[in-house]
């Protein structure tokens, strides 16, 4: 079982729901609620969906940010990591490189 500060040393590739970040050109901070979410305007999943920080969720009609972690400038707050935040990483990046691969083909 990983302990205190070996959490930060495991191989991260993406950042924990509850994170909260800066996007390159966004002057907003924007907390992390979900990852691996289908696009319907540009038909791509993304890597996040956030809400903008402080506010949260307002309003049923809100909709979501959707970004890629290529778009994330600054990390403001990482969020919480246990075993099981280890292992979806570890499943994510596995299932994201497994489609990088079937695409090669």
């Amino acid at each position: 079982m990983l302990k205190g500060v070996t959490w930060i040393l495991f191989e991260k590739h993406y950042v924990p729901v509850g994170s909260v970040v800066g996007l390159k050109n966004d002057s907003r901070r924007l907390l992390i609620i979900g990852r691996q979410l289908y696009s319907e305007t540009n038909h791509v999943i993304r890597d996040y969906a956030a809400l903008e920080y402080p506010n949260g969720f307002v309003s049923s009609k809100e909709k979501f940010i959707l970004f890629d972690r290529t778009d994330i400038e600054i990390i403001y707050h990482y969020g919480y990591v246990d075993e099981k935040e280890v292992e979806l990483d570890r499943l994510l990046y596995e299932a994201e490189y497994k489609g990088e691969e079937e695409e090669e083909k």
